[in-house]
């Protein structure tokens, strides 16, 4: 994978490295962004000067109950849109399938298309453990541009997390799309999911829990050895 999950549009000086990690953490200080950096705050506002400019990067005052006002940083839509969408790839698809803008077969456009993603991705999701195969899920995830990575849950489980969605705009007007993707990492990985958060809902990245260990089998009837095999088996 690629350090952070950086699509190469976006890969290399640091002023492109701060984009990133204004896409990966949504807002971000000065000085936040110069301790991830290792430069200097001062540094920090030089290289914030031209995506200001060209209208990739806004800046507002955040004013704390304590201490001094400070310039909070976060990526304007035209700065979200230096990363990689695919939605006009998606609307393509739907309409191939649809024949025509019909609402109605949405779900059925859903299904056909966790079928097609299935059979390509199946083959990169390799390992034994939930864990080795959200890696490699996570890792053909952000050659697609999602920015994925897999990392610990608070509970001793996993997170699966994508930190740009190609598909946002879309995915806005139809939140099945979401919820079918949910169900294709369940498909991909043969354990059970549950989204937690997503980006068209306003949080700053998907995230997606990953159960590490099996479910439970269902339990049999508790055999009571007090009663003889006779009687049980005439009961």
């Amino acid at each position: 994978m690629t350090a952070g999950g950086i699509p190469g549009s976006v890969r290399g000086d640091t002023r492109s490295r701060i984009l990133v990690l204004l896409r990966r953490h949504g807002r971000r200080t000065a000085p936040e962004l110069a301790a991830q950096l290792s430069l200097s705050a001062v540094g920090v506002r030089r290289h914030l000067t031209t995506p200001e400019r060209d209208g990739l990067v806004e800046a507002t005052v955040d004013k704390p109950r304590r201490g001094r006002p400070a310039a909070v940083y976060r990526l304007s839509d035209a700065g979200l849109e230096t990363f990689p969408r695919r939605y006009d790839e998606l609307a393509r698809q739907a309409l191939e399938f649809l024949g025509a803008d019909d609402a109605a077969r949405l779900r059925e456009f859903l299904a056909w298309r966790n079928d097609l993603l299935a059979t390509r991705l199946e083959e990169r999701v390799e390992g034994t453990t939930p864990a080795e195969r959200a890696a490699t899920l996570a890792d053909a995830l952000t050659e697609q541009g999602y920015m994925a990575e897999v990392e610990s849950g608070p509970d001793g489980g996993l997170r699966l997390c994508q930190h740009n969605c190609t598909v946002e705009h879309i995915a806005t007007e139809h939140p099945g799309l979401c919820a079918s993707e949910t169900e294709l990492f369940e498909r991909l990985l043969g354990t059970a999911v549950t989204r937690e958060a997503t980006i068209v809902n306003g949080a700053v990245r998907c995230v997606t829990s990953i159960a590490t260990a099996p479910p439970a089998p269902h339990a049999s009837p508790a055999r009571d050895a007090s009663t003889p095999d006779w009687k049980r088996s005439n009961a």
